[in-house]
């Protein structure tokens, strides 16, 4: 047998390091490692073979697909939703996710089913007993279960041949509007509803252990998994004291997960999920069954500027999901977080799964991560992590009391700062918001389909019993500068912009200088230069023609030593009302900042907080982020 690697010398971890510490010519090792949200590090090589962990997965028949392809429907107008649902089934998918408002997913948008005959309607044409059904109805939970159940009798269809997850989920609701009733309500509600499934003899889930309410507040990977659990437990603790046995409840419980852009994380989110529910099952004295895992892509990683850039990140998440072994997976269009997609944007979101299963062979290995080092690793540290915040919640009294006394809501509320601050200082960069800003972008279409304004599912009239969990997207701060730097050039025809002096040739100044345009464009301003100016008069004068209010300098250390600050000087004659000098000043700052320059700019600042700053210099309107 040839053995190619025979005639090298076998290399040690040692030997490794010593390379690596001479190609960081001083800088420390750790700069090599990443750290997630969770503690967890991520570290360049992982030697050895890593430990499996005990993941329990359902099997899948065989012929049929890794997952399945489920397709979102969100459209309020019943006859134009039968429409896209029957082209979605035709063209790829093999579910659907009926979406009412005011659930999780619902955003601003849902299905005006109210009665049967709303949803006979939306589902004309659709073989129920075919295809698998999602419902996502939030407060609307109950009412909406009722009404698949009277639909599925009224076609005479056998529920245990159908394939349904009522998506019961109470505590989302509650948590998603801080309103809901009382906990003894909710047990005697939420029991008869599931009888009233298991009576119909459905075989799908009746409870969904729905995580998307906290990953939308800014949960960490761990807390959403946390959260999940504490949920599914409460539910089992709620039934068995209303008389249901336990391991029919555990049997009738779902869980639905976010993917996000993080691939490694969310693979190993997935496998974790399915350790952690194993882990409780045997806890609780129960046998350990398989976690049933719906994925949905994140919204809060979704951008409305420069949306294309969100198919990048959808098909990453799809592409994490399916590695994980997601049992079913919906991709949110690219355009969701503009407002109702259109078919185009819907038939990308099918055609990109479409391509994973088909062309790509993603799910034809089972536990295709399996391991992997840093897969096997990132698992078994967020199972430890989810556990660890799951006993915390146990500890609060179980999931209800832990959201009645602030508990889940505090620790993500930490989370979700510490992210804020990572992406306001781009060391988490959002490609297209807040590192390379595309500020011509093309505009794309969606629908316009409001709700009716008598619409009253989804709305809850008890009284406020927690605080709720704000949702907000990754990109909203960068957004709102770029709305307004937008409404400013709409109103004067012209964008705002700033004049960038740059000094001497193009390879002393040219890295600083594209720095700043990528900076200034994610607040929508754009630069205006002469590049290479010999003089801070030739500066001045070019900053004087351009009719800019606001310069930033662009040059070596060395040309700032040497007249950087007679260029600020110079330009403050020249009419500048903000100075701004791309780089670290060092000892030169005193003597900078007393000719005039006003901040300094360079990697690690608070991005966002300079940009308001600079829309402020340069009049322009609108909300602080």
């Amino acid at each position: 047998m040839l053995t190619l690697a025979s005639d090298f010398p076998k290399a040690s971890e040692d030997d490794w390091l010593r390379r690596v510490e001479e190609s960081l010519k001083g800088r420390p090792f750790d700069s090599l490692v990443s750290r997630s949200f969770d503690g967890i590090d991520f570290k360049p090589l992982y030697l050895g073979a890593a430990a499996p962990a005990p993941v329990l997965r359902r099997a899948t028949p065989e012929g049929a697909p890794p997952w399945t392809i489920m397709q979102r429907v969100d459209m309020p107008d019943g006859s134009r939703a039968n429409a896209q649902a029957l082209e979605d089934l035709e063209n790829g998918a093999g579910g659907l996710v009926l979406v009412w408002p005011g659930s999780v997913g619902a955003g601003a948008h849902g299905i005006a089913a109210a009665t049967l005959d709303d949803l006979k309607r939306l589902t004309d044409g659709v073989e129920l007993d075919l295809v698998s059904l999602r419902l996502d109805a939030g407060g609307f939970g109950r009412e909406a279960a009722r009404l698949v159940l009277d639909l599925h009798e009224a076609r005479n269809l056998d529920l245990s041949r159908c394939d349904v997850s009522f998506g019961l989920d109470p505590l989302s609701a509650l948590t998603l509007t801080g309103r809901g009733a009382d906990e003894a309500a909710l047990k005697r509600d939420l029991a008869r509803s599931v009888s009233a499934i298991a009576e119909r003899g459905t075989a799908g889930l009746a409870l969904m252990a729905d995580s998307r309410v906290y990953h939308g507040a800014g949960a960490s990977k761990a807390q959403e998994l946390a959260a999940g659990l504490a949920t599914a437990v409460q539910y089992l603790r709620w039934l068995e004291s209303e008389g249901r046995d336990i391991e029919d409840t555990a049997r009738r419980i779902g869980f639905v997960l976010t993917a996000d852009a993080d691939q490694f994380l969310t693979i190993a989110k997935l496998r974790a999920a399915r350790v952690l529910w194993a882990r409780a099952q045997l806890a609780m004295g129960l046998e350990a069954g398989p976690a049933v895992i719906h994925v949905e892509t994140s919204m809060r990683m979704m951008a409305r500027r420069d949306p294309h850039v969100n198919l990048l990140r959808t098909t990453t998440a799809a592409f994490a999901a399916g590695v994980g072994g997601a049992d079913a997976i919906a991709v949110l269009p690219f355009t969701a977080a503009l407002g109702l997609p259109d078919g185009f944007a819907r038939r990308l979101a099918r055609g990109l799964q479409v391509m994973l299963q088909e062309e790509s062979g993603i799910g034809r290995v089972t536990e295709a991560a399996a391991g992997a080092g840093v897969v096997e690793a990132a698992t078994m540290e967020l199972a430890a992590a989810g556990w660890k915040m799951f006993q915390a919640i146990e500890a609060e009294g179980g999931m209800l009391a832990a959201l009645g006394s602030g508990f889940v809501q505090e620790q993500i509320a930490v989370t979700a700062a510490a992210r804020r601050r990572a992406i306001a200082e781009r060391r988490l960069n959002l490609t297209g918001i807040s590192q390379f800003a595309k500020l011509d972008e093309v505009p794309v279409e969606i629908l316009d389909d409001p709700l009716p304004p008598d619409w009253q599912a989804g709305r809850v009239e008890d009284e406020s019993s927690v605080a709720p969990l704000a949702q907000q997207r990754l990109a909203e701060p960068f957004e709102v500068l770029r709305d307004a730097a937008d409404a400013t050039m709409d109103r004067s025809g012209q964008r705002p912009s700033v004049f960038l002096a740059t000094f001497g040739p193009l390879a002393d100044h040219d890295a600083r200088a594209r720095w700043a345009r990528n900076l200034f464009a994610a607040g929508g301003v754009v630069t205006l230069a002469d590049d290479g100016f010999d003089s801070p008069d030739a500066a001045a004068r070019a900053f004087r023609a351009s009719g800019a209010t606001v310069a930033c300098l662009c040059a070596s250390d060395k040309v700032y030593g040497e007249f950087g600050a007679a260029a600020a000087g110079e330009l403050r004659a020249a009419g500048a009302v903000r100075i701004y000098l791309a780089g670290r000043p060092g000892k030169l700052e005193a003597a900078l900042k007393g000719a005039g320059v006003d901040e300094f700019l360079f990697d690690g600042i608070d991005v966002v907080a300079a940009l308001g700053r600079l829309h402020g210099a340069l009049g322009i309107a609108g909300d602080r982020p």
